[in-house]
């Protein structure tokens, strides 16, 4: 008997393992766990970009450029998890640098956005 399984035989061990009633009634049960824990992180993001524009709509920024605001929402969004403090600001700052230099954005929108983000005035 040879040590690794061929093709048939894996085959013939997944096709006993799932039996299409068992795994359905698996999924089954477990549907209103997973749709509440995706409703419970989903809003958090929601939230977040519904606060992004509401910035933008005060801001008066076309819908065609809110794009690159919400890009740089979620970068800032994802460094605050990384860093905090001075850091947290200086990596702020050259996001600010790198979005109105590289992507053409408004410094000032930019400001009020990672204002809005940290909860404080860069």
């Amino acid at each position: 008997m040879p040590l690794t399984k061929g093709l048939r035989e894996r085959v013939e061990k997944y096709t006993a393992k799932m039996v299409p009633e068992t795994v359905g009634a698996r999924y089954g049960a477990s549907k209103p766990i997973a749709v509440a824990r995706f409703s419970a992180n989903a809003s958090g993001i929601v939230e977040f970009r519904e606060l992004v524009r509401t910035v933008l709509e005060a801001s008066n920024v076309p819908a065609g450029q809110q794009g690159v605001y919400y890009a740089f929402a979620l970068k800032c969004r994802k460094q605050l998890f990384s860093h905090e403090g001075a850091t947290l600001k200086d990596v702020i700052n050259g996001l600010i640098q790198d979005f109105t230099t590289g992507k053409g954005a408004d410094p000032r929108i930019l400001a009020k956005i990672a204002s809005m983000v940290l909860g404080e005035t860069v």
